[in-house]
């Protein structure tokens, strides 16, 4: 890796002491762009619907096996770009570059500055990302789903969630990344640090409950979803960085991984709902004969 210029190094101190004196401010603007950064998905979705179909629908033919192939070589690329992102973050901390300097400042500023009560604060917000909050959850609407026999949605979540889980694992045991020092005593975390669990879990969760909902619900509560759950996957992000268990670039890198997770999940349940409405229904003689 090359040596970063000084200004690089410089602007990225600057900027991370800049986030560390104001926690609280830097999360409320934080939910308010990740809540318009929700609604800007939901046009996307939109739009992609209306115009241009489903997911390959130009490119491919509506049948069952081209159409998932197809879904799922565009998904294995996407990860492929969003694995290469994640080894430039981790290389960018190991070896001090910009990423490595701005997780470095914001973790020891919030370490000697940081108040308790905000501490406190992010401590009960951090639940929103924990592994039986979200295991609960998986399980209530994955149940919720199928008794409504929206089985190809629960089958959906549930491979989104469960991958994402594991595919996190994976990347923590493979990059091996120490956890910030983080001595306050309202937070512990065990394991390896890059990327954040929380983040990633989060991301794919929240995300995919509003994609949901773009399903499921009437159009009104469509836009509130999307923007809610920006502004809760955020706040998750936001809280193990306060906390000190993980470094900034944990947390994007955790928002990566999930929000490609589940950009691929739906692209292959996009398309796999566009064959079974395109798929012809059988024809049956007088008799009831197929």
């Amino acid at each position: 890796m090359t040596t970063p210029p000084p200004a690089a190094i410089s602007t990225a101190s600057d900027l991370g002491t800049l986030l560390a004196q104001y926690p609280v401010g830097w999360w409320l603007a934080g939910m308010l762009s990740m809540a318009l950064l929700g609604a800007c998905a939901l046009a996307g979705l939109r739009t992609l619907r209306k115009k241009a179909g489903p997911p390959l629908l130009r490119l491919f033919p509506a049948q069952a096996r081209t159409l998932m192939l197809a879904a799922m070589a565009t998904s294995a690329c996407t990860l492929v770009l969003a694995g290469a992102t994640m080894a430039e973050l981790a290389e960018s901390g190991r070896a001090q570059g910009p990423w490595g300097v701005l997780d470095d400042t914001i973790a020891a500023h919030l370490r000697a500055e940081a108040d308790t009560a905000v501490l406190q604060m992010f401590a009960t917000l951090t639940h929103l990302g924990d592994t039986w909050v979200l295991a609960a959850l998986t399980l209530a609407v994955a149940v919720a789903l199928w008794l409504r026999q929206h089985k190809i949605l629960a089958t959906g979540w549930l491979v989104a969630m469960a991958g994402n889980g594991a595919l996190t694992k994976v990347l923590k045991n493979l990059f091996e990344r120490v956890r910030p020092e983080h001595t306050h005593g309202l937070a512990e975390a065990s394991g390896y640090s890059f990327p954040s669990g929380h983040s990633s879990a989060s991301m794919v969760a929240y995300a995919m409950l509003a994609y949901l909902a773009t399903r499921l619900l009437p159009r009104v509560w469509h836009l509130p979803a999307a923007m809610v759950a920006g502004a809760l996957i955020f706040t998750t992000g936001w809280s193990r960085i306060v906390l000190q268990v993980h470094y900034a670039s944990d947390v994007l890198a955790g928002w990566l991984v999930g929000g490609t997770w589940m950009v691929c999940t739906v692209l292959i349940m996009e398309s796999v709902s566009h064959w079974r409405r395109a798929a012809p229904m059988p024809v049956r003689s007088q008799n009831g004969a197929v």
